[in-house]
């Protein structure tokens, strides 16, 4: 074997180590950070959120890992927003929870069903959306769409984590809902999350950056449901530009 070779094994069998103590360390702080979440909700509700931030933010320190947040600045804190993320983690949640700290999620109504989950995500106003059942995941999204308050929603379009360096179709739900409610779409392109925690990676974590990215907004003012296709083509289109220039961008 070379230098060079053993060098690269050494450098393998340090990021390996990395990765398990990592998991141990995220298991450690879920079960502590989720049910803290859904006390301090319960509690004193509204604290839910800045408590799953702290947590967050505690887990990813002891793992190594950043987030950071491009292009917030253009939007208007009172707006109702339609955020439109890719999928390509599980550590996207937190990531987006960060970067947009008054933000609610689309979950899908299976993962209600894991219990300590279940309470964290009710502490944190997530919506619980029937995905394999497109009447009901309808009728849910009209009533969501009929209380006429602002939105501030983040939606992953794709309907689950894509598999590594693929991307899934964009599913309509997000950009008729937008219409309904005459809410902006905002495109947002995660980078270099799955290199942080891979699809399927089962908790192995790796140090590094994960950068939140909010796109130019899409105005739904105007639109109509026929228009939905076209709404989500163009926030489709945005977020694999914008990806595919960080990619060119870090070579």
């Amino acid at each position: 074997m070379t230098i060079g070779e053993r060098s690269t094994l050494g450098v393998r069998t340090r990021r390996c180590l990395r990765s398990q103590v990592n998991r141990l360390l995220v298991i450690a702080g879920l079960v502590t950070v989720l049910p803290e979440v859904a006390l301090a909700e319960r509690w004193r509700p509204g604290t839910g959120s800045g408590v799953a931030r702290r947590g967050v933010r505690r887990i990813a320190g002891a793992c190594g890992v950043r987030f950071e947040t491009r292009g917030s600045g253009q939007l208007d804190p009172s707006g109702s927003y339609v955020f439109v993320a890719n999928h390509s983690s599980p550590i996207d949640i937190p990531a987006m929870l960060l970067a947009r700290p008054d933000v609610r999620f689309l979950a899908a109504a299976d993962l209600f069903r894991i219990p300590l989950l279940a309470l964290a995500m009710r502490a944190l106003r997530t919506v619980p959306i029937e995905r394999r059942d497109r009447a009901v995941a309808h009728q849910q999204l009209a009533q969501l769409a009929s209380r006429g308050e602002p939105l501030c929603l983040t939606v992953f379009a794709e309907g689950g984590i894509a598999p590594a360096g693929q991307r899934l179709p964009f599913k309509n739900g997000a950009f008729v809902l937008a219409i309904e409610t005459g809410a902006t779409v905002v495109p947002v392109a995660i980078h270099r999350s799955d290199e942080v925690l891979a699809p399927g990676a089962r908790l192995l974590v790796r140090p590094g950056t994960v950068t939140v990215e909010f796109l130019d907004p899409i105005p739904t003012a105007g639109c109509s449901a026929e228009d939905r296709h076209l709404l989500r083509d163009r926030t489709r289109d945005a977020i694999l530009a914008a990806l595919e220039r960080e990619t060119q961008l870090l070579g």
